[in-house]
């Protein structure tokens, strides 16, 4: 038994130095380890047959084939001598209030997978992607970088899933075309997860749930750094770049206001700032976009609020009750603009009038966001 103890405590000693040198040596703030077995490159299932993609994402321009791309890769690779990614600087970081976005000058169909075999490098998994509408979400990650001292790290390392840091992380990546062609717009947002204890006045016994936390711009300035230098722009350029880009809050710039039994909200910029900064919006919070028409200035999103209870019926109440229609959670969020304003609606599905509870409660989501 003391020999066993011995090793344990020599083995746990090495670690603690290992780790110790890795945290002064390498001051990361991000750090994900997945758990799950991550996923291969492969198409897309939207995309079932792979010889004949048009374009996959927004941003593309003619006719695609995946056997084409494969081709053009493997002779980039052979007249290179490696496979290393080109270096250029055809990178830009842009910035309008808090919100900020790559503009890359590619294709989006040749960022597509470099974007999600980013993620997959970064220990993030896929859990969503949608190549009709540009958008790549991770799966809920911890994120290592925050478990603290060198001796928690090295505990975090040995003990996995036993020692946890009580936050989670979730990215969106999203890619529309850019303003000028041949440019592509790289959107990045984050959500987190909170681990909080709530206590039980029945039985006295605390139980933890995980809570909805705030978005981090700290986290997103970090990856979207990693994401310019994985693209082939050079650390100490991509760092500067960041850090030119600051974080001072903006005045406000939206309102709600009220128009008879409806809601609306109102910003002070022209469509085009309203139409990203929305898009951002949606990204941050609890909205799915399934589809979006710039043109039309509409985002065809679902979404269920979190107040509407479901209460189940009694057995006698379902056989002697008319069934009752399901609730829809698909709106559209309808942009409106001139030169210095910008007018944003909730409307149903079918394209009326959402004069609902849950109409005013998505514009007064959004005007969280974008005040």
């Amino acid at each position: 038994m003391t020999l066993r103890l011995a090793r344990l405590l020599l083995c746990l000693l090495a670690a603690m130095a290992v780790g110790a040198c890795q945290t002064i040596s390498d001051k990361r703030k991000i750090d994900y380890k997945s758990t799950r077995v991550l996923p291969p490159l492969d198409i897309p299932p939207e995309l079932s047959t792979p010889d004949s993609i048009q374009g996959p994402v927004p941003g593309a321009t003619g006719m695609a084939t995946y056997s084409g791309f494969v081709s053009d890769e493997a002779q980039k690779k052979s007249q290179s001598g490696s496979e290393v990614l080109p270096e250029y600087d055809e990178i830009r970081i842009e910035r309008d209030g808090q919100a900020r976005w790559l503009v890359v000058k590619l294709p989006a169909q040749q960022l597509w997978p470099r974007v999600r075999e980013f993620i997959l490098d970064r220990g993030l998994i896929v859990d969503k992607e949608n190549p009709q509408t540009g958008i790549l979400e991770t799966d809920w990650a911890e994120n290592r970088a925050n478990v603290g001292s060198s001796i928690q790290m090295v505990l975090a390392k040995s003990l996995g899933s036993l020692y946890s840091t009580g936050t989670r992380d979730k990215y969106r990546f999203r890619l529309e075309r850019g303003a000028t062609p041949g440019t592509t717009e790289i959107y990045l947002s984050h959500r987190g997860m909170v681990e909080t204890l709530i206590s039980n006045d029945a039985s006295g016994i605390g139980e933890t749930r995980w809570q909805p936390g705030p978005s981090d711009p700290g986290l997103e300035a970090e990856m979207l750094r990693l994401l310019m230098t994985s693209l082939g722009m050079k650390e100490e350029k991509a760092r500067t770049m960041v850090a030119s880009i600051g974080a001072d809050t903006p005045p406000e710039r939206s309102r709600l206001e009220r128009q008879g039994n409806g809601v609306s909200l109102s910003l002070s910029e022209d469509f085009e700032r309203a139409w990203r900064r929305v898009g951002l919006a949606l990204d941050r919070t609890s909205f799915t976009v399934e589809d979006r028409n710039r043109s039309r200035g509409i985002y065809f999103v679902r979404y269920i609020d979190p107040d509407t209870v479901q209460k189940k019926k009694g057995f006698f109440a379902r056989m002697f009750s008319s069934k009752e229609k399901e609730p829809t959670n698909e709106y559209q969020i309808v942009l409106k603009g001139s030169s210095s304003q910008t007018r944003v609606d909730v409307l149903t599905k079918e394209g009326a009038p959402e004069s609902s509870k849950t109409g005013e409660r998505i514009l007064t989501l959004l005007h969280d966001q974008l005040k």
